[in-house]
């Protein structure tokens, strides 16, 4: 199975990019899997890929690399597509909403997996059809604003499934939102020791 993880920035640190590589690993046990960073702000990732993951990136932001794309007009124009009330929008732009556009239209995974809201948005309405998509939530539906509450609620049943920490938050994502056909789970720790 070919696996795809699309996630704001595979370069840096934290919970979600950790969660993410950690997950992926174990994946690639079994499956072809690989991480797609929206951004890319420096050469290596802080966290260490299992060699069968393929990391790659759709923005370079490097400066001072011969890839930098961060002063062109389209990185300086404000993004339509991912969400205003999202909390990374200000890193997001038209040069990103077109690359994740097309990455999704030609997405070659049997599944694909988004790794915040703004991305889920991106996933539910570009994927092309065939792939599985599956939004991950790693904070929690009450600690988004009401105006990004309900652009979720417009387009997450057009996913397959959504994924949260804990399964208070799945109870909160089954009641408040209302997603016919969407597979709301708990996923505490997607890797178990």
């Amino acid at each position: 199975m070919q696996i795809s993880f699309l996630i704001h920035n595979a370069y840096g640190i934290g919970g979600t990019i950790r969660t993410t590589y950690n997950l992926a690993n174990t994946l690639a046990e079994q499956h072809d899997v690989e991480v797609v960073s929206v951004l890319r702000h420096r050469d290596d990732p802080v966290f260490r890929p299992d060699p069968r993951v393929r990391v790659r990136h759709l923005v370079d932001i490097r400066k001072g690399t011969p890839g930098y794309e961060g002063g062109s007009p389209e990185y300086r124009t404000p993004a339509t597509t991912f969400p205003r009330a999202e909390g990374r929008y200000d890193q997001y732009n038209a040069l990103t909403d077109r690359r994740i556009a097309e990455h999704l239209r030609a997405v070659d995974a049997d599944v694909v997996v988004g790794t915040r809201p703004g991305l889920n948005v991106h996933l539910a309405r570009q994927t092309r059809r065939g792939p599985l998509r599956v939004g991950q939530e790693h904070l929690t539906l009450d600690s988004h604003p009401t105006a990004l509450r309900r652009q979720l609620r417009a387009v997450y049943p057009r996913l397959d499934a959504l994924t949260t920490t804990t399964e208070a938050d799945a109870r909160a994502y089954r009641a408040k939102m209302r997603l016919p056909g969407v597979r709301i789970e708990a996923v505490p720790n997607p890797v178990p020791a």
